[in-house]
């Protein structure tokens, strides 16, 4: 790994790692008034605003490293999915409450997505300021080296995804 993509993965984890811990916070703080005036479930309306205060964070990586934005933003938003599809298939974490409600554990699930898409995107995402890229699955400036091994270890991760899933599923 190139020293801009550590440099790169250090500022995605950490603008996902700021955005998490806000949306931590509030999903802590909604809970405690839930258990101190409701039923003390977990309120589910609140796993679209977990993300909200994440993605404030991932914006300015995104403005500023305008370079491989495209397929970053790609592998970042595939490797989501397959996360939360690897999660709800073999851990069963997203119908665990009565009635098959989500629970805590769902609120968890998105901000540890949040944590690799944010780490995902400020690795492949390149250096601030590089010229962006004319290609919406091509790296620019990247030997075909790079390219095999991003798209070859997500295509090799969604085919282990897919097949756990159709396994155990």
């Amino acid at each position: 790994m190139d020293e801009t993509d550590l440099a790169g993965a250090r500022d995605g984890f950490r603008a996902g790692a700021a955005g998490a811990a806000i949306g931590t916070g509030i999903a802590l703080a909604a809970w405690a008034l839930s258990a101190l005036f409701g039923d003390g479930a977990f309120p589910a309306y609140l796993l679209g605003p977990l993300l909200m205060p994440a993605s404030s964070f991932i914006a300015p990586l995104w403005r500023e490293r305008p370079g491989h934005r495209r397929p970053a933003t790609l592998v970042s938003l595939t490797l989501c999915l397959l996360f939360v599809v690897a999660a709800s298939t073999f851990g069963g974490l997203l119908d665990e409450g009565p009635d098959h409600a989500q629970t805590g554990w769902s609120g968890v699930l998105y901000l540890l997505t949040v944590l690799l898409a944010a780490t995902a995107f400020g690795t492949l995402a390149g250096p601030p300021g590089a010229e962006p890229g004319r290609d919406w699955l091509r790296f620019a400036g990247r030997d075909r080296r790079y390219h095999l091994a991003v798209y070859g270890g997500l295509t090799a991760l969604a085919v282990l995804v897919a097949g756990g899933a159709i396994a155990f599923g």
